[in-house]
This record gives structure tokens, C-alpha cells and sequence, in this order.
């Protein structure tokens, strides 16, 4: 069985259920393979920050409402306004303390909250990583509105990356959240990172891109998404510049030191044939690249675009397996 198959075959429930305030452990419920699903915990719990002026709020409220479902793992969110995020906790004796944000994507229009979720967040779980799958908030949708009109609409009034605004909000907060109560939750509060697709990829990408170090993630995975703002906010210098003297052979140079406002370590993956966000996607890279950043890069041969947990009978379906060596490889693992 593939890793995206036993993904979809062992999700917990997915995050429509109404948020709750409460400690950690209300609402837990025994899943698939040991893995703790917990009850939503509601992001702001004091109130939800008002955007004034954010273009995807409408004049009139708005109910949020699931739709799909038919298929396994096509189930989706709309009309986000409560952000919640909730927790995936592995079985006892395979915690390793690393945790990951997951923000879905959906054109911040909807949240595809199983096959970018859920079913993510149950099969990290299972293999010792803490997983919360964040329902961020979302551009509203009016009553008989149609996914196709949506999309129209907000390519025609909103621009690159404004529809995210809130998702960063939410996703910067959760992050906060989960440090200040790492040990509720069994985690380290300094290996906590963060994977987006598509859309959560803008979201993931601007955690990664926050302006203070210490309100980032300890490390960001962008799944076929990046950041989309228009323009992209300065890279930071990921090393400090060779001394005066320095041989301008790369290899006759000593190893670059770090500079003290560098990025977190990235994990990038997409396919090939995505014609949504590939060429994009690889001048993100290549920006990265040309700032002295050397993320992990995966392209594969096919996959088109939304691949997430949903077995393909092709190497997307691996990605998983590969995020997991990737965070094992840089040590995220590892007691400190």
C-alpha cells in the first residue's frame, strides 16, 4: 500500500467540527494507528481581529459551510471566518517532539481540508511527527455563488497574495499558540515547522518570510505553493559575506557562515507538468537559490496540481515519506 493510499485509508475526522476553548485533552478521540485526534481549538479565543478594508470580507455575514465529500478525501471548507486548528497526536512511544503546522490550500477560497489535511496531518502522526491542520480564514463566498464566478471574481478584484492576509494572521498565531503550550501537547517548543499547499503555501511561505526570527517557523515545507505577493517581501541573506581576500572559486572557499536573520531550513516539492504554479514555484526557488539559500527541491516527472495525500500510482505519491527523511535528515527529530 502506498503512502498516500494508507494516508487516505486511516484519516480522522476533519476539522468541521465547532471549535472549543478548552485544554488540549477535551474531545479526544482514539484514530487510526494510535494517532490522539483532538476537539478544535478555537485560534483566537477573545475574538476574532477585524482586517479593515481586506477586500475578501463582504458586506453581509456569511456561514461556513462544508461541501464535497462524495469521494473520500474531496471534502472542502468555505466561508472560513472562525480560524480553529486541531491537533493530530502520535500514539505514545513515537512522539519524537517535532510538530507541523499544515495550512491546505484552496485559492484562498476554500480549504481542501482532507487530502491537504487531515489525511496529512493522520499519517505524520502515525510516523511520530505532531500534526495541526489549521482552517484558516478565508475570501467570503455570497449565497449561490459558484466555484467558477468565485474564481472570476476574485482574479478580477483581488490581487496576487491579498487573499492570504488572514491566513498568515491565523497561521502566525496558531504557531505562537503552540510554542507558548508545547508541553500540553508533548512538543518541542523550538522543532515546531510548518507545511502549505498551493494557497497554504503563501501561508506557510510568509510564516517562513516573518520579519522578527523568533516569530518563524523552525521549518516550512512549500507543497506546489510559495508565497504569491506581488512584490515578495526582501529575502533575508541566508550567509555573512567572505571576508576581503576570500578565493572567489566556490571551491577553493571555506563554508559560509550563516547570517543571524537567515531563514529557516525549506522543503520544496512539486510536478513537473503543474501548470498552475510550476514556473513560479521554481523562481521562488530560484530566488532562494540566488540569496544563498539551498532548500531541499523535489520536481516530479508528473502530478499535475493538488496531488496532497491522494494516491496517484506515480513517485507524488512518496512525497510524504520524503518530507519525514527530510526533517529526520536535519536533525528535527532528535531530542535537543
Amino acid at each position: 500500500m502506498t503512502m498516500a493510499a494508507a494516508a487516505l485509508l486511516g484519516a480522522a475526522a476533519v476539522i468541521a467540527a465547532p471549535c472549543v476553548q478548552a485544554a488540549p485533552a477535551a474531545g479526544e478521540s482514539a484514530g487510526a494507528e494510535g494517532v490522539r485526534t483532538l476537539a478544535p481549538v478555537a485560534i483566537w479565543p477573545g475574538g476574532v481581529p477585524d482586517l479593515p478594508g481586506w477586500p475578501g470580507k463582504l458586506a453581509v455575514p456569511v456561514t461556513e459551510e462544508a461541501r464535497g465529500g462524495q469521494v473520500p478525501g474531496d471534502r472542502t471548507l468555505w466561508n472560513v471566518t472562525v480560524p480553529t486548528y486541531q491537533a493530530f497526536l502520535p500514539p505514545p512511544g513515537k512522539a519524537t517532539g517535532a510538530a507541523v503546522i499544515i495550512a491546505p490550500g484552496g485559492g484562498f477560497r476554500l480549504l481542501a481540508i482532507e487530502h491537504e489535511g487531515s489525511y496529512v496531518a493522520q499519517w505524520l502522526a502515525a510516523h511520530g511527527i505532531a500534526a495541526f491542520v489549521l482552517k484558516y480564514r478565508l475570501i467570503q463566498t455570497p449565497p449561490g455563488e459558484t466555484n467558477e464566478a468565485m474564481r472570476a471574481r476574485v482574479n478580477a478584484t483581488i490581487k496576487p497574495g491579498e487573499g492570504g492576509i488572514p491566513g498568515v494572521a491565523d497561521g502566525l498565531e496558531t504557531l505562537r499558540l503552540l510554542r507558548s503550550r508545547a508541553a500540553e501537547y508533548g512538543i518541542d517548543p523550538q522543532r515546531i515547522g510548518v507545511v502549505g499547499f498551493s494557497a497554504g503555501g503563501h501561508v506557510a511561505g510568509m510564516m517562513a518570510l516573518a520579519p522578527k526570527r523568533e516569530d518563524r517557523p523552525n521549518f516550512a515545507g512549500l507543497i506546489y505553493g510559495m508565497p504569491f505577493a506581488s512584490p515578495l517581501p526582501a529575502l533575508p541573506p541566508a550567509n555573512l559575506p567572505y571576508p576581503p581576500g576570500t578565493p572567489k572559486e566556490p571551491w577553493l572557499q571555506p563554508p559560509a557562515t550563516p547570517a543571524p536573520g537567515h531563514l529557516p531550513p525549506l522543503f520544496m516539492a512539486s510536478a513537473q507538468d503543474d501548470v498552475v504554479v510550476q514556473l513560479g514555484f521554481r523562481a521562488f526557488y530560484d530566488k532562494l537559490y540566488e540569496s544563498g539559500y539551498r532548500p531541499e527541491m523535489h520536481l516530479y516527472q508528473r502530478g499535475g496540481h493538488g496531488f496532497g495525500a491522494k494516491p496517484l500510482g506515480g513517485t507524488t505519491d512518496h512525497w510524504m515519506d520524503e518530507f519525514l527523511w527530510w526533517i529526520e535528515g536535519e536533525g528535527l527529530t532528535a531530542a535537543r
